[in-house]
Order: structure tokens, then C-alpha cells, then sequence
């Protein structure tokens, strides 16, 4: 197996990363396709795959010997590469992890989700018949499922399901497309539908500032709001700077549930499924089985970002009253992920049960201890603006 070379893309993803340092640490040869962005080349992106080094000099005096950077992009016939460059490339290659995908909600007037989900799926897929033939690993969403409230099987996809955005639908699309592709040309495929990604629930680490992160910086924001307006009272009006803490609801079913997965128990899921023969043309939700409710998740919330006062109410209760200053503000800055604060569908994960029995690999409980060291990792890193070195057991080396 370590003599194997395989093909990454979305390596300087948040997931795609932690894949790409776990192939590493196995010994495997790789190669990573990584698209230049904003005069921003390639090989110099390799630091966000390795945080943990300094210099780009020691990353490439490392990694030279088993890491190679391919600059491409998936969302191009033959992954842009020229017709030399790709044939010497899929000659080598014997895996392929494709991990990237464009994740915004929302598409624009460019259709990069299609571009990149569907078409650079595709395009993989392509790829993987070229030359000799290859395993493909292909990083889906348990997502796919759209709006559906019932039991989700992870051998089931199209149910007539309805999306709430522009993102599941491509995810679907591009599974759909896989499926009916590799069906057609007999490639070995193994499909992973992760739920909804936080960050490391060892160290908190995370470079991916949405889902949770999202709501946990608008109450933080409301906090200190609600703070300077009671240093205001007090400067001013000579109140007693205390104030009366201000009350938030949140329209949602606190009765739902929403699906967290801390970052290293998906990749370690993963790595363990993809060298097993028994995965190949089966499809695995990474999932949490069991899940938080959205009632217990803005308690938690509550106490990690010290804004005590939240209620997850029914839209119809939401709507009767006039929304408050701070109900306005959070809405605005929440509105992408409201749909997923009404609950979700239940995932089966029978195949991942039965591919993961007998090794120690387990989905951690999502508890209050987890969501404040998720909360205080962005706090500081100030939700992303400030880089720091992952402090995690892929940062040695070897």
C-alpha cells in the first residue's frame, strides 16, 4: 500500500488537508492538485496543507521526496493541464481522493458550483479511466438527503427530494452523475457523506469559519454590543452597569437535530474505509449517530460565547412579537444557514458501523466542553483573520 501514489484534490481544504497529512503519515507518494488563486501560486499554498511549518524551504526540503504540487483545476477539461503533463500523471496515479468542491451556499452568475461540483466531478471521473485504471474516493454530503425529515439510507439518493440552496443540489448532481458514470464504465468507487464538519475535537483547531462558527460570533458580537450599551447607561445616565441582559430567539424547532461531526473523527473514518477492499461501490454517512438538538446546541452556545439569554422558538411565535434590535442584527448575519435550524433527516450509517467495528474509531459526543473549545479556537484566531500553527499530531512529520 505505501508504494502507492495517489491524486488529491482540495488539499488545502479544511477536510482535503487533514486527508492529505493523514496519506502522509501512512507513507503513501502524493500528489496534489492545487489551483493558483488570487497571485497566489500552487506550490506556495502547500502551507496551508502543513501548517505547521515556518518557511516553504522546510516544507519542500520535507516533503520533496514523496509530495509533488500539480497546478491545475478540476473545473477544466483534462484538470488544465496540458496533454503531456496529464498523461504522465494519470500513468502514476493509482487512487484518487477528490475532496474538492465549492462550498458557498449560493451560486452566482460565474455557476461555479456546477462548474466546479458537477463538471469537476466529472472530469475525475475521466480521469480515472485514462491510462491504467484507478480507485476513485469521492467526499460527498450526507446533504444530498436535501429536505427530507425522514430515515436517509446510504444506499439511497434520489427521493424527490427539494434542496435549501444551490450547494446540495450540486452535490447531488455531481453524486448522481458519479454514480451513473462509474456504474457505466466499471470504475471502483467508494462515495463519503459527511454531516456537518466543526473542528478538532482535541484541539478545537479549525480553518473553516461557517456552520456553527457563524452563529458563535454573532452572539459574541451581540455580547460585546450589549456590554458597550451598558457602559454607555453607566458613563451617562449613571445607571448601574449591570442591565438587564436582552433576550434572543431564534426561529427554529428546538426539538430538531443537527448533525456535528468533529474534523479528525471524519478523516480517520475515512483513511480507515478507503484501504479496505470491502468499501469499494458503497457509499458511508460520516455522521454523528447521536446528534444534538438544536435546543441543547444554543444552550451550549450560550455559555460558550457568554450571551445567556437565547430561545429557539416556533417561526409562528417568532413572528407575532416586533424583532428586537439584537433579533435583527443576528438575523442578518445568520440567514444563510437558517433553513437548518428546523431540523434535518436521521442518517443511517449501517455500513460505516460495520466498516469501523473492531477498530477505535468513534464519533465523539458533541457536549458543552466540545462547543467552548470550539468557540474559544475562533475567538483566538479572531474567526479566521489570525493564522495559527495546528496544534495536532499531523504536525510532526516523519
Amino acid at each position: 500500500m505505501k508504494y502507492k501514489t495517489i491524486l488529491i484534490t482540495g488539499a488545502t481544504g479544511f477536510l482535503g488537508s487533514y486527508i492529505t497529512r493523514e496519506l502522509f503519515e501512512a507513507g503513501f507518494h502524493l500528489k496534489l492538485l492545487i489551483r493558483n488563486t488570487a497571485n497566489v501560486q500552487a506550490k506556495e499554498r502547500i502551507s496551508e496543507v502543513f501548517p505547521s511549518f515556518e518557511t516553504m524551504g522546510s516544507v519542500f526540503d520535507t516533503l520533496s521526496d514523496r509530495i509533488e504540487i500539480i497546478d491545475g483545476d478540476i473545473s477544466q477539461k483534462y484538470l488544465g493541464l496540458n496533454a503531456q503533463n496529464y498523461s504522465r500523471l494519470s500513468d502514476t496515479v493509482d487512487e484518487v481522493f477528490h475532496c474538492a468542491a465549492a462550498t458557498k451556499f449560493y451560486d452566482g452568475p460565474d455557476n461555479t458550483l456546477d462548474y466546479t461540483n458537477v463538471n469537476g466531478t466529472e472530469h475525475i471521473g475521466w480521469f480515472c479511466l485514462s491510462s491504467k485504471p484507478k480507485r476513485f474516493h469521492y467526499i460527498s454530503t450526507a446533504y444530498v438527503a436535501g429536505t427530507r425529515r425522514d430515515t436517509v439510507f446510504e444506499h439511497e439518493l434520489e427521493k424527490r427530494q427539494a434542496f435549501r440552496n444551490n450547494y446540495e443540489k450540486s452535490k447531488f448532481d455531481a453524486e448522481r452523475l458519479l454514480m451513473q458514470f462509474t456504474s457505466q464504465y466499471n470504475i471502483p468507487t467508494t462515495i463519503y457523506r459527511p454531516s456537518i464538519i466543526v473542528g478538532d475535537s482535541k484541539t478545537g483547531f479549525t480553518h473553516n469559519y461557517d456552520n456553527i462558527y457563524v452563529f458563535g460570533k454573532g452572539l459574541r458580537h451581540l455580547k460585546n454590543y450589549e456590554i458597550r450599551n451598558n457602559y454607555n447607561e453607566t458613563r451617562f445616565h449613571g445607571g448601574s452597569g449591570i442591565g438587564h441582559a436582552a433576550s434572543l430567539r431564534i426561529p427554529g424547532d428546538k426539538y430538531g437535530t443537527i448533525n456535528l461531526v468533529p474534523v479528525d473523527y471524519v478523516t480517520q473514518a475515512i483513511i480507515a474505509i478507503s484501504g479496505q477492499t470491502t468499501s469499494i461501490n458503497k457509499t458511508f454517512h460520516l455522521v454523528n449517530p447521536s446528534p444534538p438538538t438544536l435546543g441543547e446546541l444554543a444552550e451550549w452556545m450560550a455559555v460558550a460565547t457568554g450571551f445567556h439569554s437565547i430561545k429557539i422558538v416556533p417561526i409562528y411565535e417568532f413572528q407575532i412579537l416586533p424583532h428586537t434590535i439584537q433579533e435583527k442584527l443576528f438575523l442578518q448575519g445568520t440567514d444563510t444557514f437558517q433553513p437548518y435550524m428546523f431540523g434535518e433527516s436521521y442518517f443511517d450509517s449501517t455500513n460505516t458501523k460495520n466498516l469501523l467495528s473492531g477498530t477505535a474509531i468513534e464519533c465523539p459526543l458533541i457536549t458543552q466542553e466540545l462547543i467552548n473549545r470550539f468557540i474559544q479556537y475562533a475567538e483566538n484566531t479572531n474567526w479566521g483573520k489570525k493564522k495559527q500553527f495546528a496544534n495536532n499530531s499531523f504536525t510532526r512529520i516523519r
